[in-house]
């Protein structure tokens, strides 16, 4: 029904729209249509496509800090890609009837009609990243931030610059066009780790069908920033495991990239980053190349003093974000503090089911004695990664808890539930795992 709510003309504008994300997504590496299989040893069509994204959206994220015009750029990336893959284009049109394509394309177009029919932002959406969204729409850069209608100018800007970019660039300029960019990266890096699958084509959409499932969230799409980190997270948590089984220093680079842009995109960002860097110290005494992550840690530290130094010099720099520096308090108010926070866990469990999947997964795949050392070794650091994430979340809470004005229920309401859904991403490798393994289970 939602279909006959959009005019012929939005239609279409939704269409050109992907169609300029497809062509970003096919530079400046090529997209080799012909084999599966591309120069990144077990990395497919969609690892490739996702990472000229990241590529783009990085390169974005430096004319931020400049006075480059911001759709010179865009236009001139649609347009040698295009010409480019011109000379593909047979190629492309074979890959066309793929059926995970075929899927993918769909997909994009159903979740786009679905949220255009009802284009509202939600009230995040509007009142904290609206207002940066316009700045970056009308050719305004990171410096001009300070200037904006609004409070939480230490807010990053990363998900706004690139929403703004794609509306100013759209067929209609309506914004909603520009939020499509959350779709297509959301979609993108689940296909991307559902290429993991070791099963059959009809199998591995059945899978992609399911996490689509379980982790939409029609609310999340109009106008918060979850989406992009849970989707930079999948990819972040596929390449450190290729990483991790095959050696490949490139996968290790992909990550590295990938994680230091989630500071940009929320401030809890950066905290997200320091605990992904710790974990990785957690199994550097069994890893075969030491120094590799070393210089991973120590760059990424390095760049969130810078981001947090530009942030402290130009706009604004607040660490504790309703919070303070008290961090003590009565026993039974403790007591009160776990009883709201297990409570507000719980239902955030229950309204995104992705996790309970991953902890279905989790509990499986802790009785299997079929892996190998390497795959052994990244499911250690996935636990790791998360008893640190949650022992982050209660440090985060008690800290609001303690310290602020606002009545805890509050906070815990209104946002444990997209914290949980951000580090989510990061885990759904644990449903793959279970997926490839699902013969084990069915022998014993």
């Amino acid at each position: 029904m939602f279909l006959f709510k959009i005019k012929m003309t939005e239609l279409f504008s939704i269409t050109i729209t992907f169609i300029f994300l497809f062509l970003l997504s096919l530079f400046p590496i090529r997209v080799n249509f012909y084999q599966e299989k591309s120069i990144f040893y077990e990395n497919n069509i969609f690892d490739v496509q996702l990472l000229n994204i990241i590529i783009n959206i990085s390169i974005f994220l430096f004319i931020s800090f400049t006075n480059i015009d911001y759709s010179i750029y865009f236009i001139s990336i649609i347009t040698i890609s295009l010409i480019l893959n011109l000379f593909w284009i047979k190629d492309i049109f074979k890959f066309l009837k793929n059926k995970n394509f075929i899927f993918f394309i769909i997909s994009n177009l159903i979740i786009a009609v679905y949220l255009i029919s009802n284009p509202i932002l939600a009230w995040d959406g509007l009142e904290n990243w609206y207002f940066k969204t316009q700045n970056f729409f009308y050719g305004y850069n990171f410096f001009d931030l300070k200037e904006l209608i609004g409070n939480n100018n230490y807010y990053p800007h990363l998900g706004t610059l690139i929403w703004g970019v794609l509306w100013k660039n759209s067929l209609l300029q309506y914004e909603y066009l520009g939020r499509l960019f959350f779709v297509f990266i959301y979609l993108l890096s689940i296909f991307s780790i559902c290429q993991l699958v070791k099963k059959n084509n009809q199998f591995k959409i059945i899978i992609l069908a399911l996490i689509i499932l379980l982790t939409f969230d029609e609310f999340l799409f109009r106008g918060y920033q979850e989406i992009f980190i849970f989707s930079l997270f999948i990819y972040i948590s596929k390449n450190f495991y290729l990483y991790l089984k095959n050696k490949t220093t490139v996968n290790l680079i992909i990550s590295f990239i990938c994680l230091n842009l989630i500071p940009w995109i929320k401030h809890e960002g950066f905290l997200f980053t320091i605990v992904f860097s710790i974990s990785m110290l957690f199994i550097i005494r069994n890893h075969f190349k030491k120094l590799e992550i070393v210089y991973f840690v120590v760059l990424t530290f390095v760049l969130l003093i810078i981001k947090n130094y530009m942030f402290y010099k130009y706009l604004d720099l607040n660490f504790a974000h309703g919070g303070g520096v008290e961090f003590f308090s009565q026993s039974n108010s403790f007591l009160e503090f776990i009883y709201i926070f297990l409570k507000g866990l719980l239902i955030s469990l229950i309204k995104y089911k992705i996790w309970i999947l991953i902890f279905i997964s989790f509990y499986f795949l802790s009785k299997n004695k079929f892996f190998n050392s390497k795959e052994i070794l990244y499911l250690k650091f996935l636990k790791i990664n998360f008893f640190l994430y949650l022992i982050l979340l209660v440090g985060i809470y008690y800290n609001l808890f303690v310290n602020s004005d606002i009545d805890f229920n509050w906070w815990i309401a209104n946002s444990l539930d997209r914290l949980m859904y951000s580090i989510s991403g990061l885990f759904i490798i644990y449903i793959i795992f279970f997926t490839n393994n699902l013969k084990n289970y069915i022998l014993k």
